[in-house]
């Protein structure tokens, strides 16, 4: 009955997908169909996109409602059920209903279809070209991602559970499968959320992109409607990266928080092309330029977010989140990158003697050109990225065809990139509009400059006390950790960069300090407010504006951070016995043995623990204990699952993780230290409290209010004319006056 039920609802959601997607882009170019059919037409094409999420909401539900009752009767549920005694329990069943492929992929088509639906219930009452013709753009989409879980038995989540796996009264025949221990975890209920949220909402910018070259509209409309979609959605594709980072570092026992992973690199991938779309949408809205890097930098961004799923559902590169191989996805995923890819470049060039830019660049030393190199070394960056990605999967004479690009690499590129950009982020607002005024800028950075030479000598004794003598440690200690470091250059190399990336990092934190603190000033001196109240009103009247400053200013606590956390990290193995007392020394930092235990949980899965105390080397001070841990799952193939222990100080952890016994019998205990990791925590948090600041309700803007006017007028001339054709005049005028005041209050609500 359910598998019967769901795959219905899948089967349905795609035809009513497809449905609504030829009504909706069929009736907005028919322009010479009667306009009351036309409307009807395109009112059944928002009813059938309404249709399509309430079939895929069901979906959801029929899932979730297996996982909560322990109904079986799924394939899928017995995969991913969470066979866990832990006071989570309940929410790693609701997060189970994403923990597979299966899953995993409904929900991004589900969310898909919310965001649709989300902008038809927007737009339903005015239903302009653009939007009509977006919203059929989405339902394609929509409907091929429907298709992936119709036509691909791996990918369909109402599979059936084979009956030799169930007793008669329908519960489990004994362990089979559940939940990988890896991902019950905190960090893992809220992060494929948020991280598919951010993919699924960036779909919306592509269809409305799509729109302008279907209808031809090349004014800022097309922007206006789509980039709040885009922010809200950039906001939780950030949201997701850094809870996955927190993920990585926490669970996955090996002491970072970026491996340069294939999924990985694909949310990096869309989130760099974000920042240039988001860039670009700024600068078309408010001064008419970046037309064409609007509509490309929404385009490669979708293809991007797709490029992921491709990516860890084709086989094409390995990846320690990737599933396993689906030819049908495979072709799927590709025909959509492929299809999108065409149509833009098609429309671009149909539609090119219509995309004129209102602003030109006169000089790249002015806001208008630190935009253009921003938004070229973004996706300049992205492509690279991707490039390197795949690069494993290249045919031999391609560069770098058939090689596995390791880590160390990606940091070779991206360190200096990663400079770069944020130095641009430091320069950029104080820079004029079209060309630059030389004394102008000199006055603007003064303050920024001294204020960030203390900053950047603080900085400095950081680097001479502490990094120096950590880096010629690693390096005299040998082993892996030296080699991966003297791979990435000399050591005067190694060092200049860093000198460099702490001298941008201290500019770009007192840059943004001023910008929002000037605010703050000019508020207090012409409205008389105090410090807190003038921030508040800084915040709420400006909130584009000084929600950038402070995410640029997190930006530069995380730049800080990566440079201790990514660039000193010091790695030692210990190999002690389980005798307590036993210890060893890395760093300044002593760990000695004062215990082992072993123990088994209520889902049989057993535990094999070590503790640890850890002292001060120089004056024999107590820091902490430590309880590492290494887990084997009774359901999972014996899958090993490494609990890590970490001491945070001020400026740097302590990681250690029990990696089990030695051939010898010895504990084989890893650890490590990471310099000023907490930075990237805090900068992450600043940036993304700037992000959704930024994202704080503003104005209607004129086109949008046109927008709405429109509507309220037609709604007024639609009830004269039918009160002018009724027979009672009088009861025709008041139907007039009601309608047209009740449109024009409905538009005011909506505006």
């Amino acid at each position: 009955m359910i598998p019967t039920l769901g795959n219905g609802l899948q089967v349905f959601a795609m035809v009513l997908s497809l449905l609504s997607a030829a009504v909706l882009i069929g009736a907005t170019k028919a322009r010479g169909l009667e306009s009351g059919r036309r409307e009807s037409l395109i009112n059944a094409g928002y009813l059938m996109v309404f249709g399509t999420t309430i079939a895929l909401t069901l979906c959801i539900v029929i899932i979730l409602v297996c996982f909560v009752t322990s109904n079986f009767s799924l394939a899928y549920v017995v995969s991913n059920y969470p066979n866990t005694d832990s006071a989570l329990k309940p929410l790693y069943e609701v997060s189970a209903v994403w923990a597979g492929r299966q899953g995993s992929l409904l929900l991004w088509t589900w969310l898909i279809s919310v965001f649709t639906s989300a902008v038809a219930w927007r737009r339903m009452r005015v239903t302009d070209d653009l939007s009509n013709a977006a919203l059929g753009v989405a339902q394609i989409i929509v409907a091929l991602f429907a298709a992936t879980l119709v036509f691909s038995e791996s990918n369909n989540p109402f599979m059936a559970t084979a009956p030799e796996f169930l007793n008669a009264d329908g519960t489990l025949a004994g362990a089979i499968g559940g939940m990988n221990p890896l991902l019950m975890h905190w960090a893992m209920i809220l992060h494929p959320p948020a991280t598919f949220i951010g993919y699924a909402g960036m779909t919306l910018p592509f269809a409305y992109a799509m729109a302008a070259l279907i209808c031809g509209d090349m004014s800022a409309r097309w922007v206006e409607l789509c980039d709040r979609i885009a922010v809200f959605s950039f906001i939780f594709l950030t949201i997701g990266m850094a809870l996955g980072a927190v993920w990585a570092y926490v669970v996955l026992g090996w002491g970072g928080f970026w491996a340069w992973d294939a999924v990985e690199n694909a949310s990096l991938m869309s989130w760099l092309t974000g920042v240039a779309m988001i860039h670009s949408f700024t600068l078309y809205r408010k001064r008419g330029c970046f037309k064409r890097w609007s509509m490309s930098s929404a385009t490669i961004t979708f293809i991007f977010v797709v490029l992921g799923t491709f990516i860890t559902r084709s086989g094409l590169v390995q990846s320690v989140h990737a599933f396993a191989e689906d030819p049908v996805s495979t072709y799927f995923f590709l025909a959509i990158m492929v299809a999108a890819g065409m149509a833009f470049l098609i429309g671009i060039l149909y539609r090119h003697g219509q995309i004129v830019e209102d602003d030109e660049i006169e000089s790249l030393l002015s806001k208008n050109g630190s935009y253009y190199i921003t938004n070229l070394v973004m996706c300049v960056s992205a492509v690279l990225v991707a490039y390197l990605t795949v690069s494993s999967a290249l045919p031999t004479w391609m560069p770098l065809g058939g090689s596995v690009i390791a880590a160390g690499a990606f940091n070779a590129v991206a360190r200096p990139v990663g400079t770069l950009f944020c130095l641009l982020m430091a320069v950029c607002p104080m820079l004029g509009w079209r060309k630059t005024d030389g004394a102008a800028f000199a006055r603007n950075m003064r303050v920024p400059a001294i204020a960030g030479a203390v900053v950047f000598a603080g900085l400095m004794f950081l680097f001479v006390t502490k990094f120096v003598p950590e880096y010629d440690a690693i390096v005299a200690a040998g082993g892996a950790a030296a080699t991966a470091l003297t791979e990435q250059g000399p050591k005067v190399y190694y060092f200049a960069l860093t000198v460099l990336a702490f001298a941008t990092a201290s500019l770009l934190l007192t840059s943004s300090a001023y910008l929002l603190v000037r605010g703050v000033s000019a508020r207090m001196r012409n409205k008389g407010e105090n410090p807190v109240v003038a921030l508040a009103q800084l915040f709420r009247h400006s909130p584009a504006q000084a929600g950038g400053y402070l995410t640029h200013l997190g930006v530069a606590v995380v730049l800080v951070g990566l440079v201790g956390s990514s660039m000193y990290v010091q790695e030692q193995t210990l190999n002690l016995s389980a005798d307590q007392g036993q210890g060893g020394q890395v760093g300044s930092y002593v760990l000695t043995v004062t215990g082992t235990r072993e123990y088994t949980d209520s889902a049989s899965d057993m535990f094999k623990e070590v503790q640890l105390s850890v002292t001060d080397a120089a004056t024999g001070r107590e820091l902490g204990t430590l309880a590492p841990s290494m887990e084997v799952s009774a359901t999972n193939s014996g899958q090993q699952t490494l609990h890590a222990g970490v001491l945070s100080f001020p400026l740097e952890d302590l990681f250690v993780a029990f990696q089990g016994l030695n051939a010898d019998g010895t504990l084989s205990i890893n650890v490590k230290i990471n310099p000023l990791i907490m930075l990237n925590w805090i900068g992450a948090g600043i940036s993304i409290v700037g992000i959704i600041l930024a994202f704080a309700p503003r104005r209607a803007t004129p086109l949008l209010a046109a927008d709405e006017r429109a509507a309220a007028e037609g709604a007024g001339r639609a009830a004269g004319k039918a009160g002018r054709a009724s027979k009672a005049g009088r009861a025709g005028k008041a139907g007039r006056s009601g309608s047209s005041s009740k449109k024009t209050k409905g538009a005011k609500r909506r505006g």
